[in-house]
């Protein structure tokens, strides 16, 4: 129990630390559709994930409001609920306490695990759900387990890659009636995806895209990496692998470990915990290698499906040591790494600063005149969550000139707003214009938390104007 607390406290402040990444506002936004009922089944948007997340979402929302605490709420309990699954994972495979508390200490203390569950992306909940279905396999309930694989797939569609270590660990219960139970595995595994075929079906019928047309063609296709990117990719998952648990030794006692555990599995007597090494050290190195060759974009996310698998391995290899003394040397070794990710020093997960002071802006631009108008080309998801029931017009602006075509055309009936992020520069749009009379006038900075400019807000004006709806033509920071 003091395990968890800790683990509750160290993903809490990242929670309420860091703001929305862009991915979060959307499903933030997708929630709002369908809570406020605005569009229950999503049609009005493209959208690319199944439903799980959405809905979920929706219903956080409806108890904790809009808040960006709400949004998160479901992946904050996924990755929580990630601990004791993990631990009862291992309990259930080896029957070991030692190991049991060395898996649990893994998940909670990975830098992985600790700053993905301050988000709400739809990772931590498929990898929740395929751990229980993992769980549910060794515990022989293979409908369950198909019932949970379905799950994880209706929060991402990588969720199907829990399906093969599911029906793997259902032979280290029983080794008869194999047929049957993977009968059962498959039929349990039917029933969400037939529901989210049909919530999908339903949408298209309804005048909306398919998720999966959407995904695929946003996503650009799959292929085999070339030759040439054998090396460059290696390395750019290694520098974002290490930060699953960052310290040097707990990869040394993984990779010495689990090649002791394939050794020991070749040589020995078949049996259910031999079969389990086997399983779990072959979906680590699979998942790897899948990662590695085919050309998956180089996304720390992508790598969550390895934290409770690779803490069920180390449970195992510190288990194998037989002392209560190296259990408690791998929680010293993890203990400052899970304060240094709480604190949001580790470049996985969300938002690590750079929207910070987006909540401003939003309060600012739900301030301004009914009917105003807010340009939009960088912070379109952002401003859909956060302006969701604002009385502001958001228009998408593709080009400086476009901008100053629709300046120059209707700027002189209602107040203009544009928000420029510090990475952007705002020079090509002044000068687009200024050729047509107009000029940006600032008139909100917000900082990010090391004192650097997050964002800039500026006022349309005309060359002559000196104020427009009070706001006076000099810089103001707020």
């Amino acid at each position: 129990m003091g395990l968890l607390l800790l683990a509750w406290w160290w993903r809490l402040r990242p929670l309420l630390d860091n703001r929305l990444h862009a991915d979060e506002a959307l499903y933030g936004y997708w929630g709002l559709l369908i809570g406020r009922g605005v569009d229950p089944l999503l049609t009005t948007v493209p959208v690319y994930k199944p439903p799980l997340l959405p809905y979920l979402i929706a219903g956080a929302q409806a108890l904790g409001g809009g808040s960006e605490f709400a949004i998160r709420l479901p992946g904050l309990a996924a990755g929580w609920l990630l601990i004791p699954l993990t631990g009862a994972l291992f309990r259930a495979l080896y029957a070991d306490r030692r190991g049991t508390l060395a898996a649990a200490i893994g998940v909670a203390m990975s830098p992985f695990a600790v700053l993905f569950s301050a988000t709400a992306f739809t990772d931590l909940p498929m990898v929740a759900l395929g751990t229980a279905a993992c769980l549910a396999a060794v515990r022989d309930r293979p409908l369950l387990a198909g019932l949970l694989v379905g799950l994880a797939c209706s929060a991402k569609q990588t969720g199907l890659a829990w399906l093969p270590l599911t029906a793997g660990l259902l032979l280290t219960a029983r080794t008869d009636a194999v047929v049957r139970r993977w009968g059962r595995l498959a039929l349990g595994l039917l029933g969400p995806l037939l529901a989210v075929a049909a919530w999908d079906g339903a949408r298209v019928a309804a005048g909306g895209r398919s998720f999966w047309e959407v995904g695929v063609a946003g996503y650009g296709g799959l292929r085999l990496i070339w030759p040439s990117e054998l090396w460059p990719r290696l390395h750019a998952w290694a520098a974002v692998g290490r930060y699953l648990f960052v310290s040097p030794l707990v990869w040394l006692w993984l990779a010495v470990g689990m090649g002791m555990l394939l050794w020991r599995a070749v040589r020995s007597a078949p049996s259910p915990t031999a079969w389990a090494d086997v399983l779990t050290v072959s979906f680590a190195l699979g998942y790897g290698l899948f990662h590695w060759l085919l050309a998956f974009p180089v996304w720390d996310r992508y790598l969550l499906p390895l934290v409770p698998v690779l803490a069920v391995l180390l449970g195992r290899v510190v288990g194998r040591l037989r002392s209560g003394l190296v259990v408690l040397l791998l929680a010293l070794l993890l203990l400052p790494v899970a304060v240094e990710a709480a604190h949001s020093r580790y470049p996985v997960g969300g938002d690590h600063g750079a929207y910070d002071g987006i909540e401003q802006v939003a309060d600012y631009l739900r301030g301004r005149p009914a009917g105003s108008v807010v340009y939009q080309h960088w912070l379109g998801w952002h401003y859909a969550y956060y302006l969701f029931d604002a009385p502001i017009y958001r228009a998408y602006w593709p080009t400086p000139s476009w901008l100053a075509q629709d300046v120059q055309a209707f700027g002189g009936r209602e107040p203009r707003y544009i928000v420029f992020p510090a990475w952007e520069s705002s020079a090509r749009v002044e000068w687009a214009l200024a050729a047509v009379g107009y000029r940006l006038v600032p008139v909100l900075t917000t900082v990010r938390r090391d004192g650097s400019v997050s964002f800039r807000v500026y006022v349309v004006r005309g060359g002559m104007d000196g104020e427009t709806n009070g706001e006076t033509a000099t810089s103001g920071e707020r």
